[in-house]
């Protein structure tokens, strides 16, 4: 068996595209997959599952982002790719690329916090998937769920590579 690698769909599921990580962890839950891998329903709440993510080798996070290409377009991320913002939100120092996580702040202060306290993965993807729309409603709109075997299959890749 192979390091613990920890899949992390977050998203929230009343703001249709908005839960896009939300629904391919769920589908992904339902595959038989390697012991040594963990899929999570992170909804909102990446803190608390990254200050418990101690021994995992690789984290995948997939979370809808906005890098201003169509909708349904898939990024490959790591969080130093991500504009670094500061506690009040102001951005401190962007690097290449304007992507921006709807989760951006908490998810970076988590990742912050876990390398604090000795829990940080020894490496994290981000899969970002740019959405269409996102407004209150159930389910995501079809173009992106038309890409949801598509991002599992990146998530997949990001698995075996």
């Amino acid at each position: 068996m192979g390091k613990k690698i920890v899949i992390l769909g977050l998203g929230n599921i009343l703001l249709k595209d908005e839960g896009i990580g939300v629904h391919i962890a769920q589908e992904l839950g339902k595959r038989s997959l390697p012991k040594n891998i963990e899929v999570i329903d992170g909804g909102t709440s990446s803190l608390d599952i990254l200050l418990s993510a101690k021994n995992v080798g690789k984290l995948i996070i997939i979370d809808t982002l906005r890098g201003g290409e169509k909708p349904g377009t898939i990024y490959r991320l790591c969080p130093k790719d991500l504009p670094c913002f500061s506690a009040s939100g102001q951005n401190k120092s962007a690097r290449a690329g304007n992507y921006v996580s709807v989760h951006q702040i908490n998810l970076l202060e988590a990742l912050t916090i876990a390398e604090e306290a000795g829990n940080a993965p020894q490496e994290t993807v981000i899969i970002g998937i740019e959405p269409k729309e996102i407004g209150w409603g159930l389910g995501v709109t079809s173009g992106i769920k038309q890409k949801t075997a598509k991002i599992i299959n990146t998530v997949l890749k990001e698995v075996s590579g």
